[in-house]
């Protein structure tokens, strides 16, 4: 763990892509930490803010079959600026939304923008590992899992101070565009992808072994959206935590989730990436097992920092694999699992809200340990994971 580290802290192409990721949760983070506010000022039910946020899948759903095509466009270091910076003007829109439809359309936008940078990044994190025989994508997703920290962390004593949700937003927008172009130089200068021939049509029709790894980012993604946005509730509506236990749930999984992509890299290089997925896809199950069993706060915060643990580098290793696969061209195959797991993170919480409605919120993470262990099989069952 401490060579990765090393290698992104002192490698700057590496380093560049590492803030990128860290951009991107920071943002988003930020966002998810003042939903309920945003809910308390226009006024929705739990049923009109599901839907609301339906706009995230729906925005990354459109950009799956585009996000190819213009990766063959556009070079590794375009593409990410592109991405970024459409992110960073879009993201304080759904601020401004005037109601629920309002809400939908803005974050249908933030939702477009996101699942691009998310698709630019990892492949830039391929382009860098490929061209410089390093290992970073994992730790690139512990940047990302840290600036989820920050990001929700901060936004509660930010809103302490009285800001403004517009300010705020804005503010971090800003700060982020500024990281950027303090890395300009070498994000202009990062390796470009292999590609194929150039083709006329936008989509490109995945191949089998594309879809297993796309279907267990979407399943380990779910899982993910599940703990960050209902583990506090279940926690205090279910278990009667106070509201300091409530927090320590996705804490001790966002920690947990840190420090496994910082190791994911090291770890998958003495076991191998088909392991390393299988066992975390399990491992999170167990940990979700356990959530659901709990009759007590303290076991359930194990439980979610068991799922972090065991989910931390199934995601990174999807990437490197779908990178890997033979057919069709490593920026389209990317760009299917990213999308993918953009869909299952940002579905999660209206899903699990459904569900929960009528079945208690039990019921809900009962269809996270169900996806986990689908997961776990595809997993074991596919050939892509066993690439090395």
């Amino acid at each position: 763990m401490i060579r990765t580290i090393r290698t992104l802290a002192f490698h700057t192409p590496s380093l560049s892509v590492g803030m990128t990721f860290f951009t991107l949760s920071l943002l988003f983070g930020s966002w998810l930490g003042r939903l309920p506010e945003v809910q308390l000022a226009l006024s929705l039910s739990e049923g009109q803010l599901g839907f609301a946020l339906l706009g995230l899948p729906v925005g990354a759903l459109i950009m799956m079959p585009l996000s190819g095509w213009l990766g063959r466009r556009l070079s590794t270091g375009q593409a990410m600026t592109f991405s970024t910076l459409l992110f960073c003007s879009l993201f304080p829109l759904p601020a401004f939304a005037q109601g629920a439809w309002g809400l939908f359309f803005l974050l249908s936008l933030v939702g477009l923008s996101n699942s691009f940078m998310n698709i630019s990044m990892n492949a830039a994190a391929a382009a860098v590992e490929r061209e410089y025989s390093v290992a970073i994508m994992s730790a690139c997703h512990g940047m990302f899992s840290l600036g989820a920290m920050l990001g929700a962390g901060s936004s509660g004593l930010i809103a302490s101070m009285g800001v403004p949700l517009q300010a705020h937003l804005i503010g971090v927008s800003i700060l982020m565009v500024g990281l950027h172009f303090y890395f300009r130089a070498a994000i202009r200068h990062l390796p470009a992808q292999p590609s194929g021939p150039l083709k006329k049509q936008a989509f490109e029709w995945p191949s089998g072994a594309l879809l297993g790894l796309a279907f267990i980012g979407f399943c380990i993604m779910i899982g993910e959206g599940a703990v960050a946005d209902w583990g506090a509730i279940y926690l205090r509506q279910d278990l009667g935590a106070d509201p300091f236990l409530a927090s320590m749930g996705y804490a001790g999984f966002s920690l947990s989730m840190a420090m496994g992509r910082f190791a994911g890299d090291s770890l998958s290089l003495a076991l191998g990436n088909r392991r390393v997925i299988i066992g975390g896809s399990l491992i999170g199950a167990l940990g979700v097992l356990l959530a659901i069993l709990a009759d007590m706060p303290i076991l359930a915060i194990v439980g979610f920092t068991v799922v972090g643990i065991g989910f931390s580098s199934v995601v990174p290793l999807l990437f490197g694999a779908a990178s890997r696969v033979p057919t069709g061209s490593v920026g389209g195959n990317i760009a299917t699992v990213a999308t993918s797991g953009v869909i299952g993170f940002l579905i999660a919480p209206p899903l699990i809200g459904m569900v929960s409605e009528h079945f208690g919120l039990r019921s809900g993470l009962l269809i996270v340990l169900c996806l986990a262990v689908a997961a776990g099989v595809v997993a074991f069952r596919s050939t892509a994971t066993a690439r090395s």
